[in-house]
């Protein structure tokens, strides 16, 4: 089967778009082109100076530069989406941080109540034992404690189902905490990114609040290190930097 012989304004247009597209090689460009690769440099040169393929190089580079455009703007997007799920991120973990400390306040005084629930009951249930049901009198207040006992024990299946989902709603809360070093590393990514954002528009002054706030963010983190060294335990999950403005927040 013979190759298809190109036309000289085909060769023209494969000249003009491996030209654009492979660095402005004119040599390459012409071999890509059909051009015989021995004579490709003055052929190269002389496709260089010919109207019709200077119109279609023109006709390249506005269709490259459109396209630079498109990956720009959706470069820039998805550095935007990237902020917004660091920015989801946080918000999560500072309700998470509110929620589990009621929660877990609320689990620690249920807990507490079954303790001396259960304890009530036993009491109950020895004096129970221990009276004498052939009597009439023993029959009657045998069947008052028993069902005194039976509202216990609903009471008692009643608050451990609350424990139970008190407890759930604790390991829901524990998965959305950022502990301070994944806060760091996650603040340094949202400013590493905010950067880039803020270079590609031109605010290069954004570089001097950014370095404030990350050493204001250092110093935290050491003052948090410094407690777990001193008391040597663990510390709970803390809200680092509530109070410092976030930097792009007004731009978004």
């Amino acid at each position: 089967m013979t190759k298809k012989k190109l036309t000289t304004d085909e060769k023209y247009a494969l000249f003009a778009q491996a030209y654009v597209t492979n660095g402005f090689n004119g040599k390459k460009a012409a071999i890509t082109a059909g051009y015989t690769e021995k004579s490709a440099d003055v052929t190269a040169s002389k496709l260089l100076r010919n109207a019709k393929v200077l119109e279609k190089i023109d006709a390249e580079m506005k269709m490259l530069s459109k396209r630079m455009q498109d990956d720009a703007s959706l470069i820039y997007f998805e550095l935007w989406n990237q902020v917004r799920m660091i920015d989801a991120k946080l918000v999560r973990h500072e309700e998470a941080s509110k929620e589990l400390s009621t929660t877990d306040a609320q689990a620690t005084a249920m807990k507490a109540d079954i303790t001396n629930l259960k304890s009530s009951i036993r009491q109950k249930e020895s004096k129970f034992k221990s009276i004498d049901g052939r009597t009439s009198e023993g029959k009657a207040e045998k069947g008052k404690l028993r069902k005194e006992l039976e509202k216990m024990y609903m009471e008692l299946e009643n608050s451990q189902d609350q424990l139970n989902d008190l407890d759930s709603s604790v390991a829901t809360s524990k998965r959305d905490l950022l502990w301070h070093r994944d806060w760091k590393e996650i603040l340094t990514l949202r400013a590493q990114i905010l950067q880039d954002l803020f270079d590609r528009a031109g605010y290069k002054e954004m570089k001097d609040l950014q370095d404030r706030r990350m050493k204001l963010l250092d110093a935290q983190i050491e003052k948090l290190n410094a407690e777990m060294r001193d008391e040597n335990e663990s510390i709970e999950p803390t809200i680092i930097v509530d109070d410092i403005p976030k930097i792009g927040d007004s731009y978004e």
